[in-house]
């Protein structure tokens, strides 16, 4: 290793001196320069051989700013000339902090370094110590890069990320927490993150974060909390799916609390679950309309029985088809009317006029009904029987909002009003009357019928719809006819189920009290009759709840059994453990419950 070549002694020290001063040189491992006033290198030693990559041979006599980066000349000379003009004749130190020198190969290089003067005889020099900081600035750049890639990574993180102190005070407070909570990070920051949680959860959520925190674990741990609630700054309550983790530095220990807005998850989630439970409704429900279709119907042959079931069925076919395709919002009516018509009579014999109407999804298939039995007796007695016979069918809206739809019968054979009500007659008047609370006027004049059925403004929707550009099954055995088990309420709104159950039950020996298609209706029944010995109740009665009438009925001690689509009572928790039997309903299986549930009252 070559040793220094200036010699500091200038006989000021034995030679034993000097050997311990050189060898402290040689053996530095910071790169040690000094240079005259006139700034020419003097002393190289080893530790700058290596870091310049020059032998100090080349090295002394050349003057220190070929080390140093052009552009900083200037700089560097005159801090070293201000440096030896002090006059100081005792050692000066001096920091030059973080400059940049020049290898022998051109590179660039950070260093560290710092200043001393000495005078020796008559001269003064200057030392600088230098140290390469090469590694300590890589070091430094990837810790700033990490430090920006991590912030970059919180900031656009689509999840809230909030870090709390072990005080609950939050330190971070990322941009998707600003937009979820509706608040600045500068507002947020400093704050107890309780200000989030609705105030009913704040010590559930305090004792669960001092859980977490005393876990005494010193790596990160996860833990879940799941599916909760957080509030805004405006007040408005939310749910959040939330999980939180630890991590401690030095002593401290700092909680992160990763959040997901799930409103639209949880709205779609209820909205799922909502179609579910009304698609197997509306499947049990069309089961027995089905069901009662077949029960009721009566024919004088085998034959005839199957082709009325198979008409009735297909109407009802068509209007599910209908009301399907419009997602179960309505159903335009000039459709109805035409899917209804379009196979019956002759070319020309049914005109049909009326404005544009939407119908109300409850109102699509007992429409539908009413007109499949219409153009069904029309064929077989009435005006399109006749070769010369027409139907004219319209609607219009009055001015109170009310719906009326005239079917009139000319040219057909004489009609007289039948002695008794048939099947066919009795379904239309409880699909107009009951099951859509409207007024139904039939008259027979020479040459055909002519009816006018008026529908409540509930019956249509206000906007319009543009329209989209069948199996019959044996009669059913029939009951055995008991003996007379008291009066019974049956509460049903669907009008089909609801002569089908009274049917079947008025035969077993019940005495039939309504059906009653509201709760308002069953109650004015029940002030003009009495009570009834049980009661038979829909749980949905057209979007009205029938539990306030379950409820007065139990106050009254009358005994009753729910009959319902849905697998869980509709709202009704206080009434979970109540009878309840699922549509389509077995009657015989219905009357038992009744009976047991008269015995048990």
């Amino acid at each position: 290793m070559q040793g220094p070549s200036h010699s500091l002694g200038s006989g000021e020290g034995d030679l034993q001196t000097m050997q311990r001063l050189e060898g402290i040189l040689a053996s530095a491992m910071d790169a040690i320069i000094t240079v005259n006033e006139a700034q020419v290198v003097v002393v190289f030693n080893p530790a700058a051989e290596r870091m310049f990559g020059l032998p100090a041979a080349e090295a002394l006599g050349q003057p220190i700013s070929r080390f140093i980066p052009e552009r900083h000349h200037g700089a560097h000379g005159a801090h070293i000339r201000r440096f030896l003009e002090t006059g100081d004749t005792n050692r000066q130190m001096g920091s030059l902090g973080a400059v940049s020198g020049v290898r022998a190969g051109g590179e660039e290089f950070p260093i560290e370094a710092s200043i001393s003067q000495v005078q020796v005889g008559g001269e003064r020099l200057a030392t600088v110590i230098l140290r390469d900081i090469t590694e300590r600035r890589a070091a430094e750049v990837a810790l700033i890069e990490s430090r920006r890639r991590m912030e970059a990574i919180v900031d656009s993180a689509m999840d809230a990320l909030i870090t709390i102190d072990e005080q609950q005070s939050i330190i971070v407070f990322n941009p998707a927490a600003e937009r979820m909570f509706g608040v600045s990070a500068a507002e947020a920051i400093g704050t107890s993150i309780e200000r989030f949680i609705p105030e009913r959860f704040r010590a559930g959520h305090r004792q669960h974060i001092l859980n977490f925190k005393e876990a005494g674990t010193t790596n990160r741990r996860m833990g879940a909390l799941g599916a909760v609630s957080a509030l805004r700054a405006d007040g408005e309550e939310f749910p959040v799916e939330a999980s939180i983790s630890q991590v401690r530095f030095g002593r401290a220990k700092l909680g992160t609390v990763i959040l997901r807005d799930i409103t639209e998850r949880r709205a779609t989630e209820e909205a799922r679950n909502l179609l579910a439970r009304e698609v197997d409704h509306r499947a049990k429900n069309a089961l027995a309309v089905v069901e009662a279709v077949v029960s009721l119907t009566r024919a004088e042959s085998k034959e005839a029985f199957v082709d009325a079931v198979r008409g009735r069925i297909s109407a009802l076919g068509r209007a599910h088809s209908l009301l399907a395709q419009n997602s179960w919002q309505g159903g335009d009516i000039a459709r109805i009317v035409a899917e209804e018509t379009s196979s019956h009579g002759r070319e020309g014999q049914i005109v049909v006029a009326g404005p544009s109407l939407t119908l109300q999804a409850r109102a699509v298939q007992p429409l539908g009904l009413l007109l499949h039995e219409l153009a069904t007796n029309a064929v077989k007695y009435g005006a399109l029987s006749a070769a010369g016979g027409q139907v004219e069918v319209s609607w219009s809206v009055r001015d109170d909002g009310v719906l009326a739809l005239e079917w009139i019968e000319t040219g057909g054979p004489d009609v007289a009003p039948p002695q008794s009500a048939g099947f066919g007659t009795t379904l239309m008047k409880q699909v107009v009357t009951r099951q859509l609370g409207g007024t139904l006027d039939l008259q027979w004049p020479r040459g055909g019928l002519r009816l006018v059925a008026t529908l409540p403004p509930q019956a249509h929707r206000p906007d319009r719809m543009n329209p989209a550009t069948q199996a019959a099954g044996p009669l059913s055995p029939a009951l055995e006819t008991g003996s007379r088990r008291g009066r019974l309420l049956v509460v049903e709104d669907e009008a089909l189920i609801a002569m089908a159950v009274a049917n079947d039950l008025s035969r077993l020996g019940w005495d039939i009290i309504g059906p009653a298609a509201t709760v308002e209706e069953a109650r004015a029944l029940l002030e003009r009759g009495g009570l009834p010995d049980a009661a038979v109740l829909d749980v949905n009665l057209g979007g009205e709840l029938v539990y306030p009438l379950a409820e007065w009925l139990r106050a009254q001690k009358v005994p009753f059994v729910f009959c319902s689509g849905y697998e869980q009572l509709e709202g009704g928790a206080a009434y979970e453990q109540w009878p309840r039997l699922r549509k389509p309903v077995d009657v015989q299986l219905l009357d038992s419950e009744l009976l047991r549930m008269g015995k048990a009252a």
